[in-house]
C-alpha cells in the first residue's frame, strides 16, 4: 500500500513539475504592444502570432491582424504587409480601421516607387489603390496625403511615358512614340512631363510626314508654354503656311 502510495505522490509531483502555466494573451499582447512602441517588430509580431496560435478564439481578432500588417511595415516588407493588411480587410470590411488598411495597401506599393526608367508596376498599383481609397472612404483622415500621393503617382507615370516615348523617338520609331506621347497627353493632362511630350510629340508627326498634327501638337505647346518659342519657332517654319 505504501508502495502504491509512494507512486502516486511521485507521478502527481511529476505532473505539477511539467504543468505550464496558464497562457495569459493580455500579459502577452501588453509586452507586444511595449516592443512594438521600440520597434522591436519582430518580438512583437512573435507575440501577436503566439496569441493567434495559443487562443483560438483570437485567431482572427481585428486589433492582432492589423498590427501584424504594422510590423512587416515596419520592416519594411512591403510585399508581406500588403498581404497583411488585404487579409484584415477580407475578415474584417467594415471594422472601423478598414480605411487605415486600405490605406496602407496602397502605401505599401508607394514606399517601392522606383526611377522612371524601372519597372513602373508598384506606381500603377499605388494609383489604383489611392483611387479606391478616395472612392471608399471620402473625407477621410487620409484624403490629403492619398490625393496628394495619387498626384505624384500620375506624374511618375507620366515621366516614365515620356522616357518611352522619346527612346522611341531616339530610335526612330516615330509611330511607337507618337502612340506612347499622345497617350500620355491624353492620361495625364497638366503632369510635369506635358510640355516635353508636346515637343516630342510634334517633332515624331514632323517626321511621318503629318503635318497637320505636327502644327497641332506645337501650336498647342506655343499655347500652354509660351516660353519655348524660341525653340518651336523654326519647326513652325518648316511646316510652311497651313
Amino acid at each position: 500500500m505504501k508502495k502504491k502510495l509512494s507512486i502516486l505522490i511521485l507521478a502527481f509531483l511529476s505532473a505539477c513539475a511539467t504543468t505550464e502555466p496558464p497562457f495569459d494573451a493580455a500579459a502577452v499582447f501588453n509586452e507586444a504592444e511595449t516592443e512594438m512602441r521600440k520597434e522591436n517588430y519582430e518580438k512583437a509580431r512573435k507575440g501577436y502570432q503566439d496569441i493567434q496560435e495559443k487562443s483560438p478564439d483570437k485567431s482572427y481578432d481585428a486589433a492582432l491582424m492589423l498590427r501584424i500588417a504594422d510590423t512587416y511595415f515596419g520592416e519594411e516588407k512591403y510585399e508581406e504587409a500588403l498581404v497583411e493588411y488585404q487579409n484584415f480587410l477580407n475578415y474584417h470590411p467594415v471594422n472601423k480601421d478598414a480605411v487605415y488598411a486600405q490605406f496602407q495597401i496602397a502605401m505599401c506599393s508607394f514606399k517601392q516607387l522606383t526611377t522612371t526608367d524601372r519597372d513602373p508596376e508598384p506606381t500603377r498599383t499605388a494609383l489604383r489603390e489611392f483611387e479606391k481609397l478616395l472612392q471608399k472612404h471620402p473625407n477621410s483622415v487620409y484624403q490629403e496625403t492619398a490625393t496628394k500621393n495619387l498626384a505624384i503617382c500620375k506624374d511618375r507615370l507620366s515621366e516614365y511615358e515620356l522616357y518611352v516615348g522619346r527612346f522611341y523617338h531616339k530610335k526612330k520609331a516615330y509611330q511607337s512614340a507618337v502612340a506612347r506621347l499622345e497617350k500620355l497627353l491624353l492620361e495625364y493632362p497638366g503632369s510635369s512631363a506635358e510640355k516635353d511630350a508636346l515637343y516630342y510629340s510634334g517633332l515624331s508627326h514632323l517626321e511621318l510626314g503629318e503635318k497637320p498634327q505636327a502644327r497641332a501638337a506645337f501650336e498647342m505647346l506655343l499655347k500652354k508654354y509660351p516660353s519655348t518659342a524660341g525653340d518651336v519657332k523654326s519647326l513652325m517654319d518648316q511646316l510652311g503656311t497651313p
